[in-house]
């Protein structure tokens, strides 16, 4: 999640009819149909839906002070180098000028800009998902993992890892959040000692949910490498399969272990760091929690649109919700 001084900055610039003169000014950098760009989302990124030659891309562009161009170019990288390996992803493209990351300087700040390709296929929720759908879902996870472990790219060196993220979560976890700086310190603990080799431990996607993949006959097409980092790979499984384990981690719900059961045919599980699932899924939530409260720097004393204001009170809420799960 952004900044909401910096979302507003922007999506104060969108039109009743989803323009931007901020996107237009950036999407100037690529090809596009003229005036198809239209706004899509707005959270960790800028996301613009836009047409050239007809066919649908995504236009998502960041801050400078959210996103570094040196990580977004290591994620290009990775997600190049995994279009050629035969992993199904979001494809970069390239800009006017050759590129695929571009900065642009606008009225509303400097912003570092992406543009890929849109996805044929179908996004599903969990209540669609059948036990097969469950293995195949694991499957690709498994299969994404295998491939990223022979990635030898420099995008690797750029990319952050867990340590990155507990520091992340130091230095915006208030000092009286006695409790929630108790959490932190307690996994910082936990996964100091975790064991770290080649076969369970590396470059994650790190938000392998289901609303970041789009299902197409026996394929399943990826997006959203934006949190691509280093971690053990079941904190993958822990982070695609959050939703579900709501009251608690179930390895021997039937879902579960079809996913497990398809992850494994493409790639080896550590069955003792699976059973870690629960610290990983605890991990998150901090995450979440710190970029929440990074997030919130709206002053007090403005007035706001009802949107901006009702999104405000809506991530304060998360936030008291997980101090409220600390203390059961």
């Amino acid at each position: 999640m952004m900044k909401l001084g910096t979302m507003w900055k922007v999506d104060s610039t969108v039109t009743a009819e989803g323009s931007s003169p901020v996107a237009e000014q950036i999407l100037r950098n690529w090809e596009h149909d003229p005036g198809s760009v239209r706004f899509f989302r707005s959270s960790a990124n800028f996301v613009y839906v836009f047409h050239k030659e007809g066919k649908r891309y995504f236009l998502r562009f960041a801050d400078s002070s959210e996103r570094s161009r040196e990580t977004i170019e290591a994620e290009v990288d990775i997600v190049n180098w995994l279009a050629g390996a035969g992993i199904s992803v979001a494809t970069p493209l390239q800009s006017r000028n050759g590129r695929f990351v571009e900065t642009t300087a606008t009225p509303a700040g400097a912003f570092h800009a992406v543009v890929f390709a849109g996805l044929e296929g179908s996004q599903l929720d969990v209540e669609d998902l059948d036990d097969s759908r469950f293995r195949e879902w694991g499957a690709a996870l498994g299969r994404l993992h295998f491939a990223l472990k022979a990635y030898p790219g420099s995008g690797r060196v750029a990319r952050g890892a867990w340590r990155d993220h507990l520091d992340f979560a130091r230095k915006y976890v208030p000092e009286d959040e006695l409790a929630v700086r108790h959490e932190l310190d307690q996994i910082a603990s936990v996964m100091a000692v975790l064991p770290v080799n080649r076969d369970n431990y590396g470059l994650i996607h790190f938000d392998f949910e289901l609303d970041n993949l789009y299902w197409r006959n026996d394929t399943i097409g990826i997006l959203d490498f934006d949190d691509c980092s280093h971690y053990w790979y079941v904190a993958d499984i822990a982070f695609a399969l959050g939703d579900l384990f709501g009251a608690g981690v179930k390895l021997d719900e039937a879902s579960v272990r079809e996913f497990v059961r398809g992850y494994s045919s493409h790639q080896l599980l550590d069955d003792e760091l699976l059973s870690r699932l629960p610290v990983f899924l605890r991990m998150a939530d901090l995450i979440d929690y710190a970029r929440l409260a990074r997030a919130l720097d709206l002053p007090n004393d403005q007035a706001y649109p009802e949107w901006l204001s009702a999104l405000n009170r809506k991530l304060k809420g998360r936030m008291e919700a997980y101090k409220a799960s600390l203390a059961l």
